[in-house]
């Protein structure tokens, strides 16, 4: 992909800017704990336009004494000096997307960087002062057996990762890959290699001190992200910028959808967002319980009078399959539930979903 032009580049940043102040007037001065600059690839930004973005935002809202401030981050952007000026401006957390410890597999995934480029990196943000590194793994890849998975896993720990999160591949209709899987061509792992890797992962990583303390998240005692735990508590949370959400008043809204959209909207100007979907307390009650039990300590169902009712039996159901378990007075997904959770979720909330 072709480098955006200095004038596109100009006319998002001024967009930003225009979002930002609306923002600040119509939402008024929030206090913030999290801070996170992600959703695409800000450690491709400069120097300069990175300082921009992050004085505009704290000049229009206040943080929480020791916020965690998190930068997503890719391997071949690791110039020392970005790293060290994003430690200046208040990152102590670092994203950082590897991927895989195998090149052969980083090159089928078209990534540009190298295990030695993460290696490098890892040690490049730690120069600079931040400690605190989240690994991004994918598992079930193309041609990925169960040992590759493994070494990577182990990587991570060697490296000392603060946190791991894994994610799946999400194979998406007019991408390579999914035109490959369209002509029966994709070789990817099969469902029991999937779940060796998933379990592996856990025993490694518990082995390790790390804690499991959601489905695709592991992290050391302490540091676990504390913005992801805004989404698995269902908390609000305000995004700017092409593509993201705000979950604000019990309104879930997305101002525009893509980069065109969104500077069209922000030069016009027109702040109305593209989406808003006002939840009822049943809709609020569903969605905080399903991202609580995502999180391995569980949920106390009784607590959701709303929709207790509705699934107490199906809960049941699910303690007896040995896909759920009580903890207490919390419900939680056992390791088997976790492997097949989106459909543990269908099956609780869905009337007409056998399981």
């Amino acid at each position: 992909m072709a480098a955006p032009s200095p004038d596109l580049r100009e006319r998002f940043f001024e967009a930003v800017s225009a979002e930002i102040k609306h923002a600040r007037n119509h939402y008024g001065p929030f206090s913030f704990d999290t801070f996170y600059l992600g959703g695409g690839t800000p450690s491709s930004l400069s120097v300069a336009e990175l300082r921009q973005l992050v004085e505009e935002v704290h000049a229009a809202f206040q943080f929480k004494g020791g916020y965690e401030f998190t930068c997503e981050f890719n391997p071949v952007d690791a110039d020392e000096a970005k790293l060290k000026a994003l430690h200046e401006m208040g990152v102590n957390r670092i994203s950082l997307g590897c991927q895989s410890f195998r090149d052969e597999i980083l090159q089928k995934l078209g990534r540009r960087h190298t295990v030695r480029d993460i290696e490098e990196t890892v040690a490049k943000i730690r120069k600079a002062g931040i400690s605190s590194i989240s690994f991004d793994l994918m598992l079930r890849l193309p041609g990925q057996t169960v040992e590759d998975f493994h070494h990577s896993v182990k990587r991570c720990i060697e490296l000392e990762a603060s946190q791991v999160s894994l994610y799946d591949l999400e194979i998406h209709e007019g991408t390579p890959f999914g035109q490959v899987q369209k002509d029966g061509k994709l070789n990817l792992p099969e469902e029991e290699a999937h779940a060796r890797m998933y379990e592996t992962a856990i025993e490694f990583m518990t082995g390790a001190g790390y804690e499991h303390y959601e489905i695709s998240n592991f992290a050391k005692p302490g540091l676990a992200s504390r913005h992801n735990l805004i989404y698995w508590h269902n908390q609000e949370y305000l995004g700017l910028g092409p593509g993201a959400f705000t979950y604000l008043s019990g309104t879930r809204s997305q101002f525009a959808p893509d980069l065109d959209r969104y500077l069209e909207k922000c030069e016009f100007p027109d702040w109305k967002p593209d989406v808003a979907d006002k939840l009822s307390e049943e809709e609020k009650e569903t969605e905080t319980f399903v991202t609580g039990l995502r999180l391995c300590g569980g949920i106390r169902p009784d607590s959701f009078p709303e929709i207790y009712p509705a699934i107490k039996d199906r809960l049941k159901t699910l303690c007896d399959e040995s896909l759920l378990e009580m903890a207490g007075q919390n419900a939680r997904l056992t390791t088997r539930g976790k492997l097949v959770s989106e459909d543990v979720f269908a099956f609780l909330l869905k009337k007409d979903t056998p399981l």
